[in-house]
């Protein structure tokens, strides 16, 4: 050693560890002729003194530090070998004082601010480790000076394979990480080990494997006279996990399982701890994998049902499992069956494969498929509360039910479409099929006759009204010029989204009010009727006249003006004083352009055209209706928001020119209507309507007149299909409109008014509350139950929370970390409560110490409550 180093280790002694009297011995008398300059060029130690003690007696100097000079800093020298206890007269003082050393390993021990003194003999052992400078430097950032032995091999093991921190957990995390990273697989064991190996680390790993996690080495690993396998280890901690998640040990497991309690607990708090780490979750996935293809795990998968998986998060092949087993099941389940699995799918949501908390392909994939189920259970759902069939005894009952209820069968059928051709999964290619089978087949079969028979036996094309339904060729009349009638200024802006049917209305509704600057409500008005864009655009449209024109097949004319086109309505509403534009160009509009652009302007129609526009060709784009459907409420939310925000305007009204009927299958030669006769003076002939002069009467279509359906004045004739039957094929058939099935001519009326001020501050949300149901918490157990209780029902204002779980120790978690979503709306108290499971991290627990249960916010991080939990672990070597 040199003298730099020894001022150093003075220094730290000193200084750094504040200490006032040194004791240091040199048997060898290394240093006796360096004693007078050891100071010299180090300003810290000049006021330190040195006492040589072979020129000093023990009362002397007893009596000179502890009466004479109690602040003073000694460096107390012996050039001989420290005493035994017995015959130290200075025993006394140097217990309280410090010892130093100046060998190598002294100076290392210095260097790492250790006070352990046994540690300088643990040091000598690892002398390969420390050979290098480097690693010595590495260390150091991981060593707090209480260490002992097991601690600082830990924090060397660390060093190397370059962990977060010197805990186990966080050792096992990073060599997962580089044994993904190198693709190693479960056989080959990554570089770092090997290097762990080199400095006879091994054993101290496996010991701690051992001890900490219940890894049952055998002795030759524990001596270094066995290879340790890496592989090996994660293969036995991620089937305990899965053992302990299932509460079983199947035949396949019984070799493989690390059985205790404590072992049971340590490794599924372990497997939480990993999975929840936005840096190592990935690293899971990849291990995960290996281990269920090295045990067949997909293939040992069939003995299980989905209740006894239900916790399961250790492979992806049980994610697979359970959806496969739902898509099986939903079809044919009873109503209580289906809130089962309802329940069950929110769970999964919440846990690991489907986790919104990780945005990657897995997740979002697994995610998309969970939407698809949940849509699946709410459409036959709907079957079985309807299993009867539909059997209103008038239109008008089954229009206002359709408004009230029978609409969710659209919506549902929509988003298990919309999400099952995102995910793009063969295992809901069945489901797609009984999906299928179940809305075009039944549903609409069902609905189309009902209203077929109603519309017929009460002649409702001569007479098409209904109580408290008004009528879109009044819509201007009724619903608009009434907000101009106060005298007040104000501006009125209606958007027209071409073929936005009620249930995507419904929807967007319930986005907008999601956000608090804006309320939206939700009427309808009954359609005209042939309902298609050229007539349903002129009767939104300010007139006293609406009508057709021979010769004229693509427009229909409002007060003897066209309505053919943006610029032709705009000129249709200057008489009004209003203006026309599309919404391309108010999405273009920066907000002093838009003001700019409406200073003037008090009534503004803007034409939207997203769902017809890319459905209505046939072809690859027919076929994403439904991804058409939710860009448009997409579009709509944030172009509302727009013209509410920026273009001070106080009314936005949405509504559409008709629906649409669609479905994913391709239609049947049953489902086309050919009618004998061959109409000539023929203005429009398409799939779902036809219009004319003077149409003859036909028996396999159903005539009616605009005059009645529409209020024309001209003497316009159109025949519709019966049902949801389409005249043709041409162009594509799945996406049609033009006919009288309620999802075509029930018209959404959409009003959205900004909120201010106060008004604004009640529509202000917050998260729904969740407690324990009990304030005295005790764990008895390793791996334990509690009850959480959502305080209130879900409801507009008061939204869902999802809340994770686990026991603190500080700020230390010591155990696994579960995640719940609260979102019941019922006013059950006990609907509302859910269980969590949590595991303890090892054994050593003071039943006398505090420990923590906290719930926290898993979207904001914050914390919502703690309670104090008491851990009296009574006996914890159990086994399954």
């Amino acid at each position: 050693m040199n003298l730099n180093q020894l001022r150093e280790g003075l220094d730290q002694a000193f200084y750094k560890e504040n200490h006032r009297l040194v004791f240091w011995y040199d048997p060898e008398q290394s240093f006796l002729d360096e004693l007078p300059s050891l100071f010299e060029g180090k300003e810290s130690l000049v006021d330190v003194q040195i006492l040589n003690m072979a020129n000093e007696s023990a009362l002397g100097t007893k009596l000179k530090l502890e009466l004479e000079d109690k602040a003073g800093k000694y460096l107390l020298y012996f050039p001989f070998a420290e005493p035994d206890v017995e015959k130290d007269w200075l025993l006394d003082i140097k217990l309280y004082s410090r010892c130093f050393y100046a060998d190598r390993f002294s100076i290392i021990f210095n260097e790492l601010g250790l006070h352990q003194q046994s540690l300088r003999e643990h040091l000598a052992k690892r002398d390969k480790f420390l050979a290098s400078k480097a690693r010595l430097t590495a260390l150091q950032r991981y060593v707090q000076p209480d260490f002992d032995e097991s601690d600082l091999d830990m924090a060397m093991i660390a060093s190397v394979v370059k962990a977060e921190s010197c805990d186990l957990p966080h050792v096992i995390l990073a060599l997962a990480e580089e044994t993904v990273a190198d693709d190693l697989g479960l056989e080959a064991n990554p570089a770092s080990l090997n290097e762990l190996e080199k400095y006879d680390l091994i054993p101290a790993l496996v010991a701690a494997l051992q001890s900490e996690i219940g890894y049952p080495a055998a002795v030759e690993e524990l001596k270094g006279e066995a290879p340790f396998k890496l592989g090996h280890f994660f293969i036995r901690l991620l089937v305990t996990g899965f053992c302990e998640s299932v509460g079983d040990v199947p035949g396949w497991a019984q070799e493989l399982v690390m059985s205790s309690a404590s072992s049971r607990a340590t490794a599924r708090a372990l497997l939480s701890r990993w999975r929840d780490s936005s840096r190592y979750y990935k690293a899971f996935d990849a291990v995960s994998g290996w281990v269920a293809i090295a045990l067949r795990i997909k293939d040992k998968m069939g003995i299980f049902d989905t209740d006894q998986l239900s916790d399961v998060v250790t492979f992806e092949a049980v994610e697979q499992k359970i959806i496969v087993d739902l898509a099986v099941a939903i079809p044919h389940a009873p109503k209580g069956e289906l809130e089962r699995f309802r329940a069950m799918i929110a769970s999964r949501l919440d846990g690991y494969w489907a986790s919104k908390h990780k945005d990657d392909t897995t997740r979002r994939k697994y995610r998309t498929v969970y939407t698809a189920l949940q849509a699946a259970i709410d459409l036959f759902s709907l079957r079985i509360q309807h299993d009867s069939g539909f059997h209103f005894e008038s239109s008008e009952a089954l229009y206002k039910a359709y408004e009230r209820d029978l609409y969710r069968f659209d919506m549902a059928y929509r988003h298990y479409c919309e999400a099952s051709q995102r995910a793009h999964v063969e295992i809901l290619k069945k489901l797609d099929d009984e999906v299928e089978n179940c809305y075009a087949y039944w549903y609409i079969d069902n609905l189309a006759k009902n209203w077929g028979d109603r519309i017929e036996a009460e002649q409702r094309l001569n007479q098409w009204r209904f109580t408290d339904v008004p009528k879109q060729q009044d819509f201007f009349e009724n619903q608009v010029k009434p907000l101009f009638s106060k005298g007040t200024k104000r501006r009125v802006v209606i958007i027209i989204s071409d073929a936005f049917r009620y249930e995507a209305a419904v929807e967007l509704r319930d986005r907008i009010n999601d956000k608090r600057y804006s309320e939206a409500t939700l009427s309808s008005q009954l359609g005209v009727v042939p309902s298609y864009t050229t007539l349903g655009m002129a009767s939104l449209l300010p007139h006293k006249s609406l009508a057709y024109r021979e010769s004229v097949s693509d427009d229909v004319f409002v007060d003897d003006l066209s309505t053919r086109g943006t610029a032709a309505r705009s000129k249709v509403l200057a008489a009004h004083g209003g203006m026309a534009v599309t919404a391309e160009t108010v999405k273009g509009w920066s907000r002093d352009e838009g003001r700019e652009a409406l200073r003037d302007q008090e009534l503004i129609y803007v034409y939207h055209n997203i769902i017809d526009d890319r459905s209505d060709k046939g072809g690859p784009s027919e076929v994403d209706t439904f991804k058409h459907v939710e860009d448009a409420i997409e579009d709509l939310t944030e172009l509302s928001r727009k013209i509410l925000m920026h273009f001070n305007t106080s009314r936005v009204l949405i509504t559409a020119d008709h629906g649409f009927l669609f479905q994913q299958s391709k239609l049947e030669a049953a489902d086309r209507t050919s009618p004998a006769e061959k109409p000539t003076n023929v203005l429009k002939n398409k799939k779902r309507y036809v219009v004319g002069f003077g149409l003859p009467d036909t028996k396999d279509a159903w005539k009616g007149s605009t005059q009645n359906t529409a209020g024309t004045t001209s003497e316009t004739d159109f025949w519709v299909p019966k049902g949801a039957n389409r005249f043709h094929f041409v162009g594509g058939s799945r996406f049609v409109h033009g006919g009288i099935m309620p999802q075509e001519i029930v018209v959404p009326v959409l009003t959205i008014k900004q909120l201010r001020g106060e008004k604004a501050e009640k529509r202000t949300k917050r998260k729904v509350g969740v407690i324990s149901t009990k304030s005295n918490l005790k764990m008895v157990n390793n791996i334990q139950k509690f009850d959480l209780m959502q305080t209130e029902a879900v409801s507009d204002l008061v939204v869902p929370v999802t809340v994770s779980v686990a026991i603190y120790d500080g700020d230390s978690k010591i155990s696994s970390e579960e995640v719940a979503t609260f979102d019941s709306a019922t006013d059950s108290v006990a609907e509302r409560v859910k269980q969590v499971r949590l595991s303890l991290s090892g054994t050593d627990f003071d039943r006398k110490k505090d420990y923590f249960l906290v719930l926290r916010d898993k979207d904001l991080n914050t914390e919502i409550e703690r309670y104090k939990v008491t851990i009296d672990l009574a006996f914890t070597d159990d086994f399954f």
